[in-house]
């Protein structure tokens, strides 16, 4: 049985699926024109400020045990402008930012494995006002139809990083294109990002069908040994059953061991 925290994920796992398979269109009003004049200011604004943005704080989000999360960088270097010919700047750091008085989309792709959950969104920046830049992070479907994931705002602070306050809780278990757009407000003044952070962890999913007659659904560790068969880490002790009551070698833990950690044998090093 899923807890909360599971049927959280799985449904918006649910609604993001229906999305892909069913090419619904994007996510309106999220796109804007680049101009600087009044109408896509207040746009803009309305967006920034959108009660659909994440809670941002400047606390990193904590790692540890089980939940212990891999951190995806994507540097504001990868970053390009989405219309040909824009003009944009580098920092001396190496950031990034668009000309003054001008709403400017930065994108650039993140490469996330399928059957993960991402908790967290980091924006590293350096601004004078607030929600001067956003962040948001989408999955394109082979179709051409963009889904957006969630969108964070940052705030007034020198070159520091905002995060959402409470995790997303965004599983996928397919393939996708995963894009990030960084967008840069109308503001009198340089607004800097020099990265952006996607942190996120693998999860145990459940399975479409049983392998083994000796642990069904209702078994404590089902979805484990399920993960484990589906990964070619064990094809069970003979007969369509798993045996999970039975002792396990030193033999035995070595194959488990190496086929789940991909050991292999290193190529030498340079003479």
């Amino acid at each position: 049985m899923r807890s909360n925290r599971s049927l959280a994920g799985y449904a918006r796992l649910t609604a993001l699926a229906a999305i892909v398979w069913m090419a619904a269109g994007p996510i309106l009003g999220r796109e804007i024109a680049v101009s600087p004049g009044g109408l896509e200011f207040m746009r803009a604004r309305e967006i920034a400020q959108s009660p659909d943005r994440l809670e941002t704080t400047r606390s990193r989000p904590k790692a540890f045990g089980t939940e212990d999360y891999t951190v995806t960088i994507v540097p504001a270097i990868a970053f390009f402008p989405g219309a040909e010919g824009q003009a944009y700047f580098t920092s001396g750091s190496l950031g990034r930012f668009g000309p003054n008085d001008t709403l400017q989309n930065f994108y650039a792709p993140i490469d996330l494995p399928p059957g993960v959950t991402i908790d967290y969104i980091g924006l590293n920046s350096q601004t004078d006002a607030p929600f001067a830049l956003g962040v948001e992070l989408y999955a394109r479907v082979p179709t051409g139809e963009l889904s957006l994931v969630e969108a964070l705002s940052s705030t007034v602070h020198a070159w520091g990083t905002d995060y959402n306050a409470d995790p997303i809780r965004v599983s996928f278990h397919v393939p996708l294109a995963m894009i990030l757009k960084v967008q840069q407000g109308i503001h009198p003044t340089p607004q800097f990002f020099g990265h952006v952070e996607v942190w996120w962890r693998r999860e145990v999913r459940d399975p479409e069908t049983v392998t083994f007659s000796d642990v069904p659904p209702d078994h404590p560790f089902f979805l484990f040994v399920e993960a484990l068969a589906a990964s070619g880490i064990t094809a069970g002790c003979g007969g369509g059953n798993f045996c999970p009551d039975q002792p396990l070698t030193r033999g035995q833990m070595a194959v488990f061991l190496a086929k789940a950690l991909g050991l292999h044998w290193g190529v030498a090093g340079p003479p």
